[in-house]
């Protein structure tokens, strides 16, 4: 009678184990719908991002930055800053590796990566803590290449809620 509990138990514990390790890998959606609302309350407007087929809600506090040759060249593809901040709290970078090894290479830097399914397109999210500023970064597939948004200060109001805003209006350009 006590091996049969017992091995009664240890099923039980293995099927908690799958169900959690499925439950962890199922992907988070987020629908931009959800989030219109709220971006009513915000100034700002759509723009696209250049080259790669993706448009994003940006607050009218978030100015373009001026690309240099040499930026644009290391794969920068836009630079937001506000009055307030001196360095770049919105950056987006096109990186040449497949999507795959990315999350291999993020991951093996001690992140953590949760897949998530964003206006149907598929991402990766990660934060990474760089000098005591927490980044909150999308990772989204470009062909053969990696499209990078990380959004700086995340753990800060009131970038928490406007980098929420701009991460779930990612979606495909018209």
């Amino acid at each position: 009678m006590k091996k049969l509990f017992a091995v009664m138990m240890t099923l039980c514990l293995m099927f908690t184990a799958f169900a959690a390790f499925a439950a962890a890998t199922e992907p988070t959606t987020v629908q931009w719908s959800a989030f219109e609302e709220e971006a009513a309350k915000v100034e700002g407007q759509f723009a696209t991002i250049n080259g790669v087929g993706l448009k994003m809600f940006i607050p009218a506090e978030f100015k373009d930055t001026e690309l240099s040759e040499e930026t644009m060249q290391s794969g920068t593809i836009l630079v937001l800053k506000t009055e307030k901040e001196e360095k770049a709290v919105v950056n987006a970078q096109v990186l040449g590796t497949d999507i795959a090894s990315f999350k291999d290479l993020v991951e093996s830097k001690g992140s953590v990566t949760r897949p998530m399914i964003v206006n149907g397109i598929h991402c990766y999210q990660f934060s990474v803590n760089s000098d005591g500023i927490i980044s909150t970064c999308f990772a989204f597939s470009a062909g053969d290449k990696v499209l990078v948004f990380s959004f700086s200060l995340a753990d800060q109001e009131p970038y928490t809620s406007l980098y929420k805003l701009m991460a779930a209006s990612i979606q495909t350009a018209e």
